[in-house]
């Protein structure tokens, strides 16, 4: 698995991203910057989200939290279509649990704050926080934990070093993420294109 996971990042590290690059010809396994940091994507509340009040449907946070997921995996140099080239592991999900705190109404911009909590021995644990853009009051916090396990036999095996190494700077907890992601999301919400 790990060499397969390995023969892919030349391809898609990229210098300056804090992303695996290649070294002579070899791939760094350590990102070019180890700042901690949450990543944050910006979603708006769709017409197919919404009930007839307006509000975004509980159901509609899951497809926020796959976005955060796929676009904080792609940041790490983890793309899923890469990613699904793996051709030894894969990485379903064990728990999904979500918190509502306030609605999120049609058309509101939404920042999705990722971070990683927990690395388990053959689990992964990341977080989205779902944020009012211009508002920023938090509307639902998610936790999904993945587990690593081999194709053939769907039994757990451990989290390859190459997959701890992406997710490395976005180890954090909640306090410090949403910290960190203030000026990110302020930044975003000052761009007249996202509200």
């Amino acid at each position: 698995m790990t060499s397969a996971l390995f023969s892919i990042l030349p391809a898609v590290g990229r210098r300056g991203q804090g992303l695996p690059v290649p070294i002579d010809g070899g791939v760094s396994l350590v990102p070019v910057s180890m700042t901690t940091r949450p990543h944050v994507c910006v979603e708006r509340v769709r017409w197919a989200d919404v009930d007839l009040v307006g509000i975004a449907r509980f159901s509609a946070f899951t497809r926020y939290i796959e976005q955060g997921e796929q676009e904080w995996l792609r940041a790490a140099g983890l793309p899923y279509s890469e990613i699904f080239k793996a051709p030894d592991i894969w990485m379903p999900r064990r728990h999904l649990s979500i918190e509502y705190f306030a609605p999120a109404r049609l058309d509101e911009a939404l920042a999705l704050v990722t971070y990683v909590p927990r690395l388990g021995e053959t689990s992964l644990t990341f977080n989205v926080d779902v944020i009012g853009l211009t508002d920023e009051q938090p509307k639902a916090s998610a936790t999904v934990v993945l587990v690593c396990v081999d194709v053939e036999r769907f039994a757990k095996r451990p989290l390859p070093q190459l997959i701890r190494d992406a997710v490395a700077p976005f180890f954090m907890d909640r306090d410090a993420a949403l910290a960190a992601s203030l000026p990110i999301r302020r930044d975003l919400a000052s761009r007249t294109n996202l509200v």
